[in-house]
């Protein structure tokens, strides 16, 4: 595990790392092979170049920096009795902000690096300490979450986008970078989202080029034991369990809404491979013997977030709850509420804690979103997950499989941005084919670069805009009054890089290696 802090020996440490790495994958397929020792010295050469070429390293990051209001708010009286249920966190279990000026910055510091070493370790990869997040880049994270709460507009949102990228600039480095383009997936122990920052050369965020699983740094204490207490790997490679927990009344207009696009899930995943229950959930009561009842692997939990203070809970029933109580708490849980995994102010996060209580993986907005673009996001993963486990051999993990419906939900953030484009994703290109479905069906298959996402897909639907006799229009559509990358504002925290998919022997022989 090296830090990031430019250096020869950090250079020198980290390629010696990626060596080590391709001499090991040129070693096993030689072995896999059956060569013998003279053949195996002869082909040594080539064969590492071709390791070296293809060789792709689990990356673990360990991200130290807590948001200044964290330190104001996490321990505020007042604020524990807002919501009594909130068990007592020491002080002392927590980051500094500026960890120089702390006699005991070392140790902390130490304890993430001893975390991400563990881990790294564990999924035979490379493990990195990136420099603490400056403030700055915070404070524009917590600009970002609250235009949203104002209600987005392109503009402005690509404009705080790029100041937050340029706040957090230091965090980049030529070994960080070469580190993320060998890398399948990355782990981050955050506090900070990473995934929402731009790589230099790419241009769309971290999230999109990578599946990124998130493991909350605070509190510390909790952080290690978790990791050194990890629970064995999951397999959903069976008929899966879906629970829509509706916590909305049906008079609020999103519960409506809501509640027509858990119908439309229902009509399109259930299958074999996947059930989809429904329920009326509108007290904790009810949600509680919902879950016991149906004892379902994933639970998808509709409600309104809420902020209390400094507190992002589900709002059920009129009551703020950041702890739903469940006896046997579902494996995943998906929460379809509006920011509550917010992380510019600092929050203490229902989505962090419904890991505390028993949840393998949860996912969660950090900012508003729109309900019925939420649901077909939902949508998309059941349906994912019931083709993944009837035909094998796509994706190995549910955080995969969440990374593909969230990257190419990029065509659905531009289309469904305003009436416009609404109106003109269901006309008819010179094929006879509705714009949305020639995109789909023909014209972006191989030709979306995940790094580029957006970009990539704006070309392609103005090459079908142009086809037309659309093309500046559209183009201009694109510009003004915009769209909002909304898909990209979603955090999956815990472990769903352990939650297997995939009945292939490899990938299940890989799981169970994982965080031993």
């Amino acid at each position: 595990m090296e830090s990031t802090s430019q250096g020869t020996d950090t250079d020198r440490a980290f390629t010696e790392a990626i060596r080590g790495q391709i001499d090991l994958a040129t070693l096993d397929r030689l072995e896999r092979e059956s060569a013998t020792p003279e053949a195996a010295k002869r082909r040594y050469p080539q064969t590492a170049r071709e390791e070296a070429a293809r060789l792709k390293v689990p990356l673990t990051l360990g991200l130290p920096g807590a948001a200044p209001a964290y330190a104001r708010n996490a321990y505020d009286g007042e604020l524990r009795r807002q919501l009594e249920s909130q068990p007592a966190v020491s002080p002392d279990d927590t980051w500094s902000i500026n960890l120089h000026e702390r006699p005991d910055h070392l140790i902390e510091r130490a304890a993430i690096e001893f975390t991400v070493t563990h881990q790294a370790i564990a999924s035979s990869g490379l493990g990195l300490m990136l420099p603490t997040v400056p403030r700055e880049a915070f404070l524009a994270l917590a600009d970002l979450e609250r235009h949203f709460i104002d209600g987005p507009r392109s503009a402005t949102s690509r404009r705080l986008l790029t100041r937050l990228n340029d706040a957090a600039r230091p965090l980049w480095s030529d070994e960080l970078r070469a580190a993320i383009e060998r890398a399948p997936a990355l782990t981050v122990f955050f506090d900070f989202p990473l995934g929402l920052l731009t790589m230099p050369g790419d241009t769309s965020p971290l999230c999109a080029r990578l599946p990124i699983a998130y493991r909350p740094l605070q509190p510390l204490t909790r952080t290690l034991r978790l990791q050194t207490t990890a629970p064995p790997a999951l397999g959903l490679n069976h008929r899966i369990k879906v629970l829509i927990a509706e916590c909305i009344p049906v008079s609020d207009r999103i519960g409506r809404l809501s509640r027509e696009g858990w119908q439309l899930a229902r009509q399109t995943a259930t299958s074999d491979a996947l059930t989809v229950a429904q329920a009326e959930t509108l007290t904790l009561d009810a949600l509680q013997e919902a879950v016991a009842e149906h004892r379902p692997d994933i639970l998808v939990l509709s409600a309104h977030g809420t902020m209390v203070g400094n507190f992002a809970a589900l709002q059920i029933d009129g009551t703020p709850c950041l702890f739903l109580g469940i006896d046997h708490m579902p494996p995943v849980v998906m929460l379809s509420a509006c920011h509550i995994a917010p992380r510019g102010a600092g929050a203490i996060t229902v989505t962090d804690l419904l890991l505390r209580e028993g949840a393998l993986a949860v996912l969660g907005t950090q900012v508003p979103v729109d309900v019925r673009h939420n649901a077909m996001l939902m949508i998309r993963l059941l349906v994912y997950l019931a083709e993944e486990i009837a035909k094998p051999g796509q994706f190995a993990t549910l955080l995969d499989v969440w990374h593909h419906v969230q990257t190419f939900n990029a065509v659905n953030d531009i289309l469904t941005a305003t009436p416009k484009l609404k109106k003109w994703a269901v006309s008819l290109t010179p094929a006879g084919r509705p714009v949305a479905v020639e995109f789909m069906a023909n014209r972006a298959t191989g030709q979306i670069r995940r790094a580029h996402v957006y970009e990539d897909t704006e070309q392609i639907l103005g090459e079908i805009a142009d086809a037309q006799g659309q093309g500046p229009r559209i183009r201009n559509w694109f510009r003004s009054p915009g769209y909002i990358p909304e898909s990209l504002f979603y955090v999956f925290v815990g472990r769903p890089d352990r939650i297997f998919v995939s009945s292939l022997r490899h990938h299940t022989e890989r799981a169970f290696a994982a965080d031993c």
